[in-house]
């Protein structure tokens, strides 16, 4: 299970949101390329002894169309909600992934929210599970990383 641990830092990735009342003006100090200062991340599966690494390098957001943001970090897109300075990923959403020995796998996030703290500076929390192939599922948590924004977009 050594390659899964990769498998999830795929997850360094995507969130979306839909402005729900915004004024829109807050989606533009989401918008723009974040760099991760601090990510700590575990990666945990029944029987193995738990896997620490970094959650993610970089962190892309765009407005999205079927939500406010969404996050092209990854090819999952993640589509994110925005109340103020805080998206939230809508619920119930899945993306399909190849693990390190090119066999499928699932993941689906439980929680991830992503808290602007200034005009250039942020915090994240996820949790994922990740399923693979052979039906183990796998959870991925990353409570306190810190981000800087570098560009607008």
């Amino acid at each position: 299970m050594s390659g899964r641990f990769i498998v999830s830092g795929l997850v360094g990735l995507a969130l979306a949101a839909v402005g729900c009342g915004d004024d829109g003006n807050s989606l533009a100090e989401f918008e723009g390329t974040w760099k991760y200062i601090q990510s700590p991340a575990q990666f945990s599966c029944p029987g193995d002894p738990v896997q620490t690494g970094s959650f993610g390098t970089m962190k892309d957001w765009r407005q999205g169309v079927k939500s406010a943001l969404v996050d092209f970090s990854t090819s999952c897109n993640y589509r994110f909600d925005v109340h103020g300075k805080v998206a939230t990923i809508q619920k119930s959403q899945t993306c399909d992934l190849l693990d390190n020995q090119g066999a499928p796998a699932s993941e689906a996030p439980n929680s991830w929210v992503f808290t602007l703290t200034s005009a250039t500076t942020a915090e994240e929390k996820v949790e994922t599970v990740t399923t693979f192939s052979d039906g183990v599922s796998c959870t991925l948590t990353a409570t306190m990383s810190t981000l800087e924004k570098i560009s607008k977009d």
